[in-house]
């Protein structure tokens, strides 16, 4: 029986739609995986939400062969589907909800169920006894005063990220010159660098306080927003840095380490990003360098037991993952912190570092979990 026939070892991808050949994101990403799907047995079609035609259950795909490159399709609906949607702002949310909703309808079901954002992950995790240590106060963005309050509270610095946000868009480092915003007028500033909607640095002072605080609701709008402190995470040369952790489930359905990374942004920037110009450096030494070899292989141990633990409790609450980036933050003190969870990661870090298996297994691993969960099924369905 051909594949095309065969519903049970098709996956589907979902990505956005763009304006490029072929026309969809990740399409770098998306042809190693129809190539790994080629050599696990499981045929790959990579389809935006949008492309369905709802009378004849059918939808257009791509898929790509190694001789013959790309090749469009008209397909049935995969069962079974990997979702890479990432939306930058609610409008590209809501343009596919509806064909999202049909799919879910139609019993199609999802790899991994996405993480919604930032605040929610969170609630999460805030009870977690192992994981308290490692969580910065986190609360939601309630206004100009309550921001004024926050930053009073927190020596004059705070920093504001997207509740829904992605690879650096719209984050904001506040600051502020004085001790107290109530000082006599005039001798009180404020400071307001961060990364734009097209994640563009810009950066804004403002003589009164409140102009700048109402500058920021502004820019807000009704998004939602968190507030933390500032933590100061620059590696010895002022490069703002993180660590990425990629944790996978394997073909057995367990969580692992697919690799770690350090990521780097430029001198004085506020994010690490690579979105954002920043770029990537195998983890150990970069450690080693900024703490001495004792201290890198205990925060390396460190972060090995935090990322063993973050998956699995999220689960509990929020429902089946299939991968998660995790961003962790080390202070001047070596002192480790989550920063963000991400469940649709890249993994451009690995091409970077140059680890080549890390990298290989970033893209087979979605596809055996996949296969594992296509075998499940059919042993439930077999007579």
């Amino acid at each position: 029986m051909s594949l095309w026939k065969d519903s049970s070892r098709i996956l589907g991808v979902l990505q956005n739609e763009s304006s490029g050949k072929p026309p969809f994101t990740e399409a770098s990403f998306c042809r190693k995986l129809c190539i790994a799907g080629q050599k696990h047995g499981i045929e790959v079609l990579i389809f935006c939400p949008l492309w369905i035609n709802r009378k004849t259950k059918m939808v257009r795909s791509y898929t790509y062969k190694i001789k013959h490159g790309w090749k469009e399709m008209i397909t049935p609906i995969p069962k079974l589907v990997f979702d890479r949607l990432n939306f930058v702002n609610k409008e590209q949310f809501r343009k596919v909800q509806g064909a999202v909703s049909y799919m879910k309808r139609m019993h199609t079901k999802w790899l991994g169920i996405g993480l919604s954002g930032k605040w929610d992950v969170y609630q999460m995790l805030k009870d977690e006894p192992l994981l308290k240590k490692i969580l910065p106060e986190t609360v939601l963005y309630q206004g100009d005063q309550h921001l004024a309050d926050y930053i009073n509270r927190h020596h004059g610095s705070v920093f504001l990220k997207p509740h829904g946000g992605s690879k650096g868009r719209s984050v904001m480092h506040v600051t502020r010159t004085f001790s107290s915003w109530h000082a006599e007028e005039g001798s009180t500033r404020i400071k307001i660098e961060g990364r734009d909607g097209r994640n563009e640095p810009f950066v804004r002072e403002f003589q009164k306080p409140m102009d700048g605080l109402q500058w920021i609701k502004r820019c807000i709008g009704g998004r939602k927003f968190v507030l933390q402190p500032y933590l100061s995470l620059h590696s010895s040369n002022d490069e703002p840095y993180d660590v990425r952790v990629l944790m996978q489930k394997n073909e057995t359905g367990h969580w692992t380490i697919t690799g770690m990374a350090a990521r780097l942004g430029r001198p004085g920037a506020i994010t690490s990003n690579l979105h954002g110009g920043g770029h990537a450096m195998p983890l150990a030494p970069f450690l080693t360098e900024q703490f001495g070899e004792d201290t890198a292989e205990r925060l390396i141990k460190e972060l090995t037991s935090y990322s063993s633990i973050i998956p699995a409790a999220i689960e509990q609450q929020h429902g089946r993952l299939v991968e998660c980036g995790l961003d962790f933050g080390i202070d001047q003190q070596a002192r480790i912190w989550l920063l963000e969870v991400n469940s649709k990661p890249g993994r451009t870090v690995f091409t970077q570092t140059g680890d080549h298996e890390a990298a290989k297994q970033a893209v087979e691993k979605p596809i055996l979990y996949a296969r594992s969960i296509m075998v499940r099924h059919l042993r439930r369905v077999s007579p």
